[in-house]
C-alpha cells in the first residue's frame, strides 16, 4: 500500500468482508477497485482474473492499475461501461425531455412514464405520492439537473480525465 502512496494514490474508500479488504485507489484520472484476498500458503502474491465475458477490460484495468504503481498512471479516460452509456443516454433524454412542446415543464409523473417506466402503469396519484418509482424518478431527475450544471464538463475534457459514475 505505500507504493501506491508513493505514486499519489490515495485510498477513497476500504471495507473489510469475508471476501477480503476491499479499496478503491483514486489516482488523477482513475479509480481503481482492488480486492485483496487472505494470502493462502504457497501462494505468491498476483493478480486473480475472472475469466467471463469482461476478461479484455480487466486485463487492460490490471495493466492501468501495474504501470499506475509504477508511477505512470494513464491519463486517457476509461471507456464508459454499457451500464454507464445507457444510464448517460437516460439522464439525457430525462434533460431533453423535461418541456411539453408549448413550453410548459412536465411534471415527475410525466417524465417517469415518458422516459423511465413507458411500459408500467404508475397507479393513481395517492399510490404515485408513495411510490418508490417516484422516488427514483426525483432522484435521477436530480441528477440529470446536476449533470447538466456541472458534470458534462468533464465529459467534453479532451485528453484529460473525465470520471462517468
Amino acid at each position: 500500500m505505500s507504493r501506491a502512496a508513493a505514486v499519489g494514490l490515495h485510498i477513497a474508500n476500504e471495507s473489510t468482508n469475508h471476501e477480503g479488504r476491499h479499496i478503491i485507489f483514486e489516482g488523477k484520472c482513475r479509480r481503481y477497485r482492488i480486492l485483496i484476498k487472505p494470502a493462502r500458503l504457497g501462494l505468491e502474491s498476483g493478480f486473480i482474473i475472472q475469466h467471463d465475458s469482461w476478461l479484455e477490460a480487466r486485463i487492460s484495468a490490471i495493466r492501468d492499475f501495474s504501470k499506475a504503481l509504477e508511477g505512470a498512471e494513464i491519463l486517457r479516460p476509461a471507456r464508459p461501461t454499457n451500464y454507464q452509456r445507457r444510464r448517460l443516454e437516460l439522464l439525457l433524454a430525462i434533460l431533453d425531455s423535461q418541456f411539453l412542446p408549448d413550453g410548459r415543464r412536465r411534471t415527475l409523473r410525466q417524465l417517469a412514464q415518458k422516459i423511465i417506466y413507458p411500459r408500467s402503469d404508475l397507479g393513481r396519484a395517492i399510490e404515485w405520492k408513495s411510490s418508490s418509482e417516484r422516488r427514483h424518478t426525483q432522484r435521477l431527475v436530480s441528477e440529470a439537473h446536476h449533470l447538466m450544471r456541472q458534470g458534462y464538463k468533464a465529459l467534453l475534457q479532451t485528453g484529460a480525465c473525465a470520471h462517468i459514475r
